[in-house]
This record gives C-alpha cells, structure tokens and sequence, in this order.
C-alpha cells in the first residue's frame, strides 16, 4: 500500500510539473548516444531517452517513466533494509520516511541521476547489511550488490563514496577481514566496476573533461551564510523531524559500536561530512549533493521509530509532510499552469517561471511559425536554453551553444555545424525587447547581417506568456 500511494503521488506531480532545466538538458544530450556525459556518468541522461525511443513522441510523464519504477524500487529496497536491521515494523517505517522525505519524492520523479543513483545505493545497503550480519555465503548476495553498485556508479560521482566507507569499515572490523579472501568480495568488486568503466573510457578521449568540470566548482573562500542556507535547506529536503531524528542517529555512541550499524554510519557519515564541508567553501552549492549520505541513516531511524510508541512524534511527522507535499504540489501546479495569476490583469513580477517552457507547446509554435525554414541548425545563448529548447524541438534539429559553458552540447555534432542558423531565446512577454537585443548582439558579433525575423508567443496555461525571439544568421564552423 505503501509503494502504490507513493507512486500514485508521483505520478501526479509528473504530470503536472513542466520538465526542469536538468531534465531537458538531460533529455536534449541524452537523445544523442554517449558512453558518457559530461556533467554526470551516463545513466541518468540514457533513461529518459530510452524511455522516448520505446514509448515514441511523449509527455513529461512519460519520459519521467524510469524514475518512476526506479523511485518504487529505491523504496521497496529501502524497506528491506529497514526489515533486515529491526523487523516488519522497522522495515514500514523506513519505507513510510522514504515516501515522505522530499528529496526521495522528487528523485523518483524527475529525469536526473538521482533516480537510479538512489536506486543503486539502496541495493548495496541491503547487500551489505545481509553480508555483514554473517551471510557471507550467500553468492548471490555479492553479485547483487557488486551489480546495484555498479548501477550507482554510473549514475553520480557520489556513489564513489561507498566502497571508500567499506574500506574504512573493513579496516576497523576484524570479523569482516575474512572478507578480503572471500571469490565473491573480488566478484563484486569488478561487477562495480562495470559501472564506472563507461566514464573512464569517455573522459580518457575527451581530456578528462568531467573531472576538471567538478573539481573546479569547489572552493570560493568561508561562506558561513551559504552554509547555514545548505543546513536549513538539507533539513527541509528530508523533513526537519527525520532530519533531527537522522542527525541523532549518527551521534549514536550504540550503534558506532554495533558492526552493522557502524557500516551505515560510516556510509552516511562520507557524503555528509565531505558535501558539508564544500559547502562552508563554496558559494554555488546545492543542497542534494548529500542527500546520498541522509539516505543511508533512514533504515536506522526507522528501527529506532519501531521500538517507540511516540504518537506525538508521529503526528508532527504527518503534519509537516502533508503540509510540505500539498505546498510542493501547489507550487508544481502553478509553475506548470500558472495557476494562482491566470487571472490578474498583469503577471507579478515574482511569478516567474523561465525558462520552464511546455514543451509540445513550444514545438508546435515553432513549426508553425514558419521561422524555421531553411535553417540547418539551431542555437542558444546557454546551455540552460540550449535544454529546453532542444527538448522540445526533439532530435532532428543539432543545437549549437553560442556563449560560455555549453556543457555537453560541445561535444555533440551541433557544435561543429555551420551554416543558416535560427538564434532562440526564451524570456516572459515583458521581457523580450531585452532578450531580442541581446540575442541580436551575440548573433551579429558572429554575422554583421544577422536579424530578428519574429517572436514566437507561447502560452502557459491560459495565458500568453513565454516570448521566444528568433534570430537568423549565418553561422561558420568553430
């Protein structure tokens, strides 16, 4: 029952939510096959792809599909977790705090690789929570959670963290040493290693690109108010209860000194520790980098829930996660439709929802616009409009990124196109005479004849309100 509500409330956020700029990033490269990608290992960009091949021209629900399924599973292999610690009770409630934790919502929900990151990661807690309580026999155990690994690998860089924590685990627990002379040890070791071998082989013919990308997004100086805004903002993506209640978890001197729970603790502790720390150094951080390590502390929480009668305790937990869903809920409902300004004379200033476009919308806008004819290929200012733009357009049109931090676009065949170019922004009704200049500057530093041939109006909901300005020029091959 649990599963079905959870993804029943999913389902409906899918449908109603407008894709992201991650997610129509993540679909617009994604449509092109790589071994990787890079921003990210490339799970997450060929699951909504995949999802379009198979299904055909498709909604935002339905290229969230393998989100969906993979937020069940994340779930349902969460609930094992929490019935392996403490019994049928502890294994409901951690399946009740996965459902109710934002952060878990929402992975199970939109095109990034959160999904089967979480997914991957909740298959090798229970693996290793099996192993450890002594059914180190058990072979097919290793394969499972050798290949769940895997599938986190190569979903998000954070899933590197879990086989540092085993090691530091292993090292400071002297019954699981006869691990190290186990076959299925070395087994799933090299089944995970499946995982990252794609982003190995992509970054060795591309200069290491992801590597230098991250690595370079990390150390502004102190930022004491960035972080305080982190540790606000990880309480509300986990529900601050469940986050009191998983920050008391990990101070546990009890469960540091059980071998099983010191194995999750040591896991939670590494993305949580060292995420904290980027963001007390970096301005441009982003709150779900940790929620890996907040993940692994729910099976704790809820064997702890299990052993305590707090009505009390459980009805702040009802009340502050209904009122955070149906306040998420409403906040979707608008962005998709405009909901709460469809009728005002004028749109507020604070309503703004660029460059969330609808897609079948744009496309159709687009074409019918006729601004499209005799064009080779498409370009934008940014990689963020590059994404929506390209994900509504589908795959027929390369794209080409015009300014700084094209992401993946430059390494895809767009970005080596020359010829007639359409130039395309995205901005709200009163803001593009300010969109349409600046395009014109860019496009005429590339091509002094380059000209505006027309604003393409779109609606959200009831209202005219995206202007999408459309530059023509001649483009010459970087």
């Amino acid at each position: 029952m649990i599963l079905l509500l959870s993804l029943i409330w999913r389902v409906i956020f899918s449908y109603v939510l407008p894709l992201g700029t991650d997610e129509a990033y993540a679909l617009a490269v994604g449509r092109s096959f790589s071994l990787s990608f890079f921003d990210h290992p490339p799970l997450g960009f060929w699951a909504p792809a995949l999802a379009e091949d198979i299904l055909g021209a498709i909604s935002p629900l339905g290229y969230r599909t393998p989100s969906l399924f993979l937020g069940t599973l994340s779930v349902w292999l969460l609930y094992l977790c929490g019935r392996q610690l403490g019994g049928e009770v502890a294994g409901l409630w951690t399946a009740i705090l996965a459902t109710f934790a934002p952060f878990m919502t929402f992975s199970g929900i939109m095109i990034l690789p959160d999904g089967p990151l979480y997914a991957g990661l909740a298959g090798a807690l229970y693996s290793l929570i099996r192993l450890a309580q002594g059914e180190e026999n058990k072979f097919w155990l290793w394969v499972f959670g050798g290949t769940s690994l895997a599938v986190a690998l190569a979903s998000k860089y954070q899933a590197g963290l879990l086989p540092i924590s085993l090691l530091i685990w292993l090292v400071f627990t002297r019954r699981a040493w006869v691990w190290l002379f186990m076959p299925g040890f070395w087994v799933a070791m090299l089944i995970s290693l499946l995982g990252i071998l794609p982003v190995m082989l992509w970054n060795i013919n591309h200069d290491w690109a992801s590597f230098n990308f991250h690595r370079e997004r990390v150390g502004d100086g102190l930022n004491l108010l960035t972080f305080g805004f982190m540790i606000a903002a990880q309480a509300l993506y986990i529900i601050p209860v469940i986050f009191i209640w998983s920050s008391m978890r990990l101070l546990s001197g009890d469960l540091w000194r059980d071998a099983v729970s010191r194995l999750l603790l040591l896991i939670a502790l590494a993305p949580i520790a060292m995420f904290n720390l980027i963001y007390l150094f970096d301005g441009r951080s982003l709150p779900h980098w940790s929620m890996p390590g907040w993940m692994a502390l729910l099976p704790l929480v809820g064997v702890w829930l299990s052993c305590r009668p707090w009505a009390s305790a459980q009805r702040w937990l009802l009340g502050l996660t209904l009122s955070t869903h149906f306040l998420l809920m409403a906040i979707a409902v608008h962005v998709g439709n405009g909901t709460f300004t469809n009728y005002l004379e004028d749109t507020p200033n604070w309503d703004n929802t660029v460059p969330l476009i609808p897609m079948a919308r744009t496309r159709q806008a687009l074409e019918e616009s006729g601004y499209l004819e005799g064009a080779d290929l498409l370009a934008a200012s940014s990689w963020i409009e590059a994404g929506h733009i390209g994900a509504a357009m589908g795959s027929d049109w390369p794209m080409r990124v015009l300014q700084s931090e094209p992401h993946h676009f430059a390494f895809m065949s767009g970005h080596a196109l020359s010829g007639e170019a359409r130039l395309i922004g995205i901005a709200r009704l009163n803001d593009q005479d300010a969109m349409t200049k600046k395009l014109l500057t860019i496009a005429q530093t590339l091509d002094p004849t380059a000209r505006l041939i027309g604003v393409v109006i779109v609606k959200r909901g009831l209202r005219s309100y995206f202007a999408l300005p459309v530059i023509a020029f001649l483009l010459e091959s970087s």
